[in-house]
């Protein structure tokens, strides 16, 4: 009879364990989805039962902050660390990623190392731990790589079977985090190797696509979608293919949003996409009251870019007053991840609407331009910076931010050095509008441009003509614009009424200063000016006089375009 008995309660226990590891298993699952609330609610049963199990204290800590609660993790990993896991290596490492969240680097590294130690290095989800905990904003991506590495250099000493491609996906977030594209896609092609079928890999592949601009759209929206083919209840590809037709496609941003939402967690967050969504629409009305009605029933707990949603739609309906006041309440209440760079370009031209918030405009585009990571969306943002002043007629802030645009473009092109250069010379910054197209000049020596404009330039710096400061462009412009007299008519009258100028008045060489004339006469045979000054320095030579009669002859008068 004990005998029996004791059988059954083997049988019972195996069985509880049993159910307890594919607990475990679960929230790990729901993790790779990003499921983190489906997640934690899982595995706080499971450490409620068994505290002492590190994997499944590791785990809920890696829930809570993917629900963005680090002090909360920190409590998880706190308590886990109590009793028998007191030296846990997992557990370590986890609390070097709570204390990497809270800024303190040093303690941090110190957790790294003695989990480090205690493992002597040779503990592969120890290493992936450290890895993952450098993710953190604070985090060392060069460390995570470096420990990564470790890891990856073990597996070539196991069977293919007992690899885990996570480990691979987590060295590629960490070469993402320095910027590194290359190596973080041959990072996820490397889980793929490992697991065909592992759809966050290809779905992340696509994410390093989706940062470097609308020229690479078809790379990553076929990737999203090979993400989906491999895994149907993978969410956060459904997210990105939403997000991307958002502003472009309504019909289709609709039906992967419904797909995204029968797969992730419910919420306040998932509330917030279905109310966006009426925004998407055009419904700006609807969607105002919508995240009105959300947030007074959430509270606390209601999604911040609730707010935003507001002031966008307050934008779009010529209510600047409200759209600040929506994005000020969204600014103070988001989390960092959640603002993006045009939530600040929205915020200044906003602002700009009114006298009295004037220093917030170039606050905020600033804000945009450095709160984002892609050099072509920086440049983007730079030029609409400038567009925007230039559109108000704000000359000299037009000027200072097409000048930006050059600072922040490593290899500029010809629009937008021209722009710099022309915006400089239209708020009198002539000196510096000479120096921008000395670099146009430089760059493309075979175009009229660099050589005109900082003649023209030059010419109002150096009035009086005294210097000749305006000579060597005036004269280079001359040489390159006469290939093509039909086309540079204007502009060569311009240069070459300057060029009889100061030949006659500066020089006092009339044959010289004649043969400018002639030359404007023979691509305008009836340029009035030209005729005249041609007459009076003939008489003046006639005369053999120094000092041409009836008054020093000047450029004839024209307006060229730019």
């Amino acid at each position: 009879m004990t005998k029996l008995k004791f059988g059954l309660v083997a049988a019972v226990l195996l069985t509880g364990q049993s159910l307890m590891a594919q607990s475990v298993q679960d929230g790990r699952k729901s993790i790779y989805y990003e499921r983190y609330q489906s997640a934690r609610d899982m595995l706080q049963k499971v450490v409620a039962a068994n505290p002492n199990d590190p994997e499944a204290v590791y785990l809920l800590s890696q829930a809570e902050f993917g629900l963005y609660n680090p002090s909360a993790a920190k409590g998880v990993l706190q308590k886990g660390l109590e009793g028998a896991n007191a030296a846990n290596p997992l557990l370590l490492a986890g609390m070097g990623q709570a204390e990497l969240a809270e800024g303190k680097l040093n303690d941090a590294r110190q957790r790294f190392e003695t989990a480090l130690s205690l493992t002597k290095g040779k503990d592969i989800p120890v290493l992936n731990a450290i890895g993952k905990a450098n993710l953190e904003k604070s985090g060392d991506a060069a460390y995570a790589i470096e420990k990564l590495k470790m890891a990856t250099a073990m597996y070539d000493a196991q069977k293919k079977g007992t690899k885990d491609p996570d480990v691979y996906i987590t060295l590629g977030d960490a070469y993402r985090k320095l910027m590194d594209g290359g190596n973080a896609v041959s990072s996820y092609q490397n889980a793929l190797l490992i697991d065909p079928r592992h759809a966050a890999a290809k779905y992340k592949i696509g994410k390093v696509y989706l940062t470097q601009g609308s020229d690479q759209r078809d790379i990553f929206l076929k990737n999203f979608e090979e993400a989906i083919e491999m895994d149907p209840s993978y969410a956060p590809a459904y997210y990105d293919l939403y997000s991307y037709y958002f502003s472009r496609d309504v019909y289709k941003a609709t039906t992967y949003f419904n797909k995204y939402k029968s797969t992730a967690d419910m919420g306040p967050a998932l509330d917030y996409e279905e109310a966006s969504l009426m925004y998407a629409s055009g419904d700006f009305k609807g969607a105002i009251e919508k995240a009105q009605q959300l947030t007074k029933i959430q509270g606390a707990q209601a999604d911040a870019r609730l707010y935003r949603l507001q002031a966008y739609c307050h934008d779009k309906l010529g209510d600047s007053v409200n759209a600040i006041a929506r994005l000020e309440e969204f600014f103070s209440k988001a989390r960092p991840d959640q603002i993006v760079p045009d939530n600040y370009v929205t915020m200044a031209m906003n602002a700009a609407k009114f006298p009295d918030r004037q220093a917030q405009v170039d606050e905020y585009f600033g804000k945009a331009i450095t709160s984002d990571t892609s050099l072509s969306n920086k440049i983007e943002y730079t030029r609409k910076t400038a567009n925007f002043f230039k559109g108000a007629k704000n000359q000299p802030k037009a000027a200072e931010w097409y000048t930006k645009v050059l600072s922040v473009n490593p290899n500029p092109g010809k629009v937008d050095i021209y722009n710099a250069g022309f915006e400089n010379f239209r708020a009198g910054e002539y000196l510096r509008s000479d120096s921008i197209f000395k670099m146009y000049s430089l760059k493309y020596p075979d175009e009229v441009y660099g050589y005109y404009w900082s003649f023209r330039a030059l010419s109002v710096v150096d009035s009086t003509m005294e210097k000749g400061m305006a000579i060597a462009d005036c004269q280079k412009f001359i040489e390159v614009a006469e290939k093509d007299k039909v086309k540079n008519k204007n502009t060569l009258i311009t240069a070459l009424g300057y060029m009889a100028g100061y030949t006659a008045n500066m020089k006092k060489d009339f044959p010289t200063a004649i043969t400018y004339l002639d030359k404007i006469l023979e691509i305008d045979p009836v340029n009035a000016d030209a005729a005249k000054n041609r007459e009076i320095l003939l008489k003046a030579g006639n005369k053999g006089g120094s000092k041409p009669t009836g008054g020093n002859p000047s450029p004839p008068q024209t307006t060229a375009n730019p």
